[in-house]
């Protein structure tokens, strides 16, 4: 009866070899007293019960021990980012507002967000896999005509059916030409179609479709960079693919931004410089307004593109636009010009900025350094003037207005403008300008942000 009453429970733990040694001892005491008088069966059986009573508190301690941690759960994703962390003197809360509203799109809302799919830490783990084997991996390709590597782009994706990540490789020719789809056999032996969507070195958003027309998500482009015909280094960049957009994604990528200024403004304040809070606030707006397309600003729905800028920042993290170089020279994250980068370096010596302009850009927080002191120092000589510090009083200038349009322009020519134009003086300001700060309010109406208190 006894044993019949916790046989389910030792079934249960008998694929434990160390609990084999218990029970065959416990038989071995049943057999004994089995063979005795009935009083020594009765003992046998007590005995055997606190045997079995042992047994369960041993399982017990066995199962604790064998149970991996979530430590040690490799189904459990952790993402590390690479940015600085700000001093403990100067916390980076996250924004309090969120990036959209779930529902329908709206006039204040985006339309190009993926509600299902991945979460961010899961694509930030699948990008950082695919980067791994590309990088230890040689470029293998089934074209038949001969290529030189600077002229094939290789791009990872996730397979959604086979629940993996695949590899195909194109033409930097068919990869650079939108609307043009182009099939080629992936590293597993699929059939996959890839059409571009807009063609913009590496940063190209892709459409990935299988042979059935079902559309994969494509995660990290491996592309060969050349300039005046010289290979200069192969990019791993994330571009906008349709799927990556997501509100998860785009809210580390807000806060991405956010926390760069934070680092920049705490590093200036240690050396002895200090931003005002106002001046931070438009600073973080600027490092989206400058990377906005203009003819994308005029075609497309807004909101759509200020999702993209903040993907491409929560997914390359510092990495994003380092490749971006303006027509004018300016580059990286807050697109300054080597004059006005100089000009700052030789301004605030003891910020110590880095000597080398095309580094200096690429580096986040260095960059936003020299942006933060610039604007700083800009904003200090326009409120200075005694015709803008009326034009602001009066209400025909704000001071986002007159810091974005002396970021994009020549600042010193805003109080000319006010005296000639009055209410109408940014109907003087250079074209460009006139869609820059169009651009920002844009952004201002789309993007809620809570404004730095200090």
């Amino acid at each position: 009866m006894y044993v019949i009453k916790y046989s389910k429970m030792v079934a249960n733990w008998i694929y434990d070899e160390r609990i084999l040694y218990v029970l065959a001892f416990a038989s071995h005491i049943a057999e004994f007293f089995k063979r005795g008088s009935p009083n020594n069966l009765n003992m046998g059986k007590r005995i055997c019960i606190g045997i079995f009573v042992l047994v369960t508190f041993v399982v017990s301690s066995f199962a604790q021990a064998d149970r991996p941690s979530s430590v040690d759960n490799p189904n459990k994703i952790i993402v590390t980012n690479t940015l600085p962390l700000a001093p403990a003197t100067t916390p980076t809360p996250r924004p309090t507002q969120p990036v959209i509203v779930v529902g329908q799109p709206q006039s204040s809302q985006a339309a190009n967000l993926s509600y299902k799919g991945l979460s961010f830490s899961q694509i930030k783990a699948k990008i950082a896999e695919a980067k791994r084997s590309m990088q230890t991996r040689p470029l293998t390709t089934a074209m038949t005509e001969p290529l030189s590597f600077t002229t094939i782009v290789r791009i990872a994706y996730y397979d959604l059916r086979d629940k993996k990540i695949d590899y195909i490789v194109i033409t930097k020719d068919a990869f650079l030409t939108p609307d043009s789809p182009t099939s080629t056999v992936s590293s597993s032996g699929r059939l996959m179609t890839i059409q571009t969507i807009r063609a913009n070195g590496v940063n190209t958003p892709l459409v990935i479709r299988d042979d059935r027309g079902q559309q994969q998500l494509p995660l990290l482009i491996q592309y060969p960079v050349e300039k005046g015909g010289r290979y200069i280094e192969t990019a791993y960049y994330v571009s906008t693919h349709p799927g990556l957009v997501t509100p998860e994604v785009v809210s580390a990528g807000r806060y991405y931004v956010h926390n760069v200024i934070e680092i920049a403004r705490a590093q200036l304040r240690s050396k002895g410089y200090s931003i005002q809070p106002k001046v931070a606030d438009i600073a973080e707006r600027l490092a989206t307004v400058e990377h906005v397309d203009h003819f994308r600003f005029r075609t497309e729905f807004q909101p759509n593109i200020y999702n993209d800028i903040f993907t491409l920042y929560a997914l390359n993290e510092g990495q994003t636009y380092r490749y971006s170089v303006s027509s004018a020279g300016a580059g990286g994250m807050v697109q300054m010009i080597p004059s006005t980068y100089r000009m700052v370096r030789s301004q605030y010596p003891n910020a110590a900025l880095m000597p080398d302009f095309v580094e200096g850009m690429r580096n986040h927080v260095n960059a936003t350094q020299a942006m933060l002191l610039y604007m700083q120092m800009t904003w200090n000589d326009l409120i200075a003037s005694p015709t803008v510090y009326g034009a602001v009083q009066s209400g025909l200038a704000t001071q986002d207005q007159l810091m974005a349009a002396g970021y994009n322009s020549n600042p010193a020519k805003l109080a000319g403008f006010i005296n000639r134009g009055g209410e109408n003086w940014t109907a003087l300001i250079p074209r460009e300008t006139k869609i820059y700060l169009q651009i920002y309010s844009s952004l201002e109406r789309s993007v809620s942000m809570a404004p730095r208190k200090q």
